[in-house]
């Protein structure tokens, strides 16, 4: 099935590759068991050391399971996993770049979303974007975690009308770095600043709100980038 590898290459990395695309190519299904250490030194006429050593990287890519006395297995894909990969990046990742890539992500996603909250929401879901509004007003101004917090609910029950796992998918990791983001861009904020910054986030929620409550699809769209664009302007002001 695989072909020997030659020693000028990197052993552990053409495994790991011809391996996945076995998986990709369906030779080997989810939940079904790879061969056997063994099998795969013949097969690739290898070493133990460099099999070993590609099984544990796809391990800790999720891609498989190492199930100690019996054997290693395609792990079973699903929306929970590709979304713990996901969150696990945005953690680790310190690249300044990566979080603007992440905000014009939603610059394009999310104003569709607000869109379609306004034409889906149902009375209950704009009750909860009011509460969460009344919460941020009264949040601590020096409770930056809170707020953080709050803001990321209303955009995680914009996203929530539209009940589509794969956004869900795509949006939740990004909604999970915006802490992070809003760390570094008031990390040592100007005297008025967080007075400044908290009432043009909730002028964005209030404007996003009345939209979504008035069913007008283009004016919660409109009001939802604007409020994505200004947060692109603020960080892109703190890379300088």
């Amino acid at each position: 099935m695989f072909a020997p590898i030659g020693i000028k290459k990197s052993l552990t990395q053409i495994i790991e590759y011809e391996l996945i695309e076995a998986i990709r190519a369906g030779k080997y299904l989810p939940g079904s068991k790879l061969p056997t250490e063994n099998e795969l030194c013949n097969l690739f006429a290898v070493s133990r050391t460099a099999v070993r050593e590609a099984i544990k990287k796809m391990s800790a890519r999720g891609i498989v399971q190492v199930k100690r006395g019996s054997g290693v297995y395609v792990s079973e894909m699903s929306i929970k996993n590709a979304t713990e990969t996901l969150n696990l990046f945005f953690e680790l990742s310190s690249d300044r770049g990566v979080i603007l890539q992440t905000i014009k992500t939603r610059l394009v996603l999310e104003p569709a979303l607000a869109g379609q909250a306004a034409i889906n929401r149902t009375e209950r879901q704009i009750e909860l974007l009011k509460e969460n509004i009344e919460m941020t007003k009264n949040c601590d101004l020096n409770d930056t975690n809170k707020e953080a917090e709050l803001d990321n609910d209303f955009h995680k029950s914009i996203l929530s009308i539209a009940n589509n796992q794969v956004l869900d998918l795509l949006l939740s990791p990004i909604f999970n770095l915006m802490p992070k983001f809003k760390a570094g861009v008031y990390a040592k904020p100007l005297e008025g600043e967080l007075v400044k910054k908290k009432n043009m986030m909730l002028k964005h929620h209030e404007n996003i709100l009345d939209a979504i409550i008035n069913k007008d699809e283009q004016r919660a769209n409109n009001a939802m980038y604007n409020h994505i664009l200004e947060t692109q302007n603020n960080f892109t002001k703190s890379l300088k």
